[in-house]
């Protein structure tokens, strides 16, 4: 048991020592601390400027979506920012589509096709594996149309590389 000049006792403790040596006042320390309630946030500005709303709400959705899959789980800060900012870039990459536009240049029909498997792959590395885990990107169906392939594709493709991965560790 530790006991400080200013009567706090701190008992019954164990794990990593942090802090050590720290002075002053206003520190905060912390492992695997988790960001508010370590949830997908989207930038509502960000929403408001993608022109066509059926993308805005498919990634709306698609964020609802994993939010209801992570619930009861701690993610790492570094994870929550790491989705975060992939979702970000996904809908900054689409936000100059019209409403209804099918087709995209090729250089931006690559570039939305990296941002949406970044993301894929960001979520897949934090999700429990089950059964169930491509019917999460089942929201993000509308960016189909931009990528001339399906989502499930892209989610089973990342799946594979990223068992493979996992394998060539072991």
């Amino acid at each position: 048991m530790l006991e400080d000049k200013n009567n706090i006792t701190i008992s019954n403790t164990s794990g990593d020592v942090i802090g050590v040596d720290v002075s002053g006042s206003g520190n905060v320390i912390g492992k695997n601390i988790v960001v508010g309630n370590g949830t997908i946030n989207l930038d509502p500005e960000r929403l408001s400027k993608i022109k066509s709303s059926e993308y805005a709400e498919s990634i709306k959705d698609f964020s609802q979506v994993v939010n209801n899959q992570l619930k009861g789980y701690q993610l790492k800060e570094e994870q929550v920012k790491s989705i975060n900012q992939a979702v970000d870039n996904l809908a900054e990459e689409v936000q100059d589509i019209k409403p209804d536009q099918q087709e995209v240049d090729y250089v931006k029909q690559t570039a939305v096709e990296s941002k949406t498997a970044t993301l894929i792959q960001k979520v897949l590395s934090v999700l429990p594996q089950t059964a169930e885990v491509v019917a999460t990107f089942t929201p993000l169906a509308p960016f189909s149309k931009l990528l001339g392939k399906g989502i499930k594709s892209i989610v089973e493709a990342i799946q594979k590389s990223l068992t493979i991965r996992t394998n060539n560790r072991t």
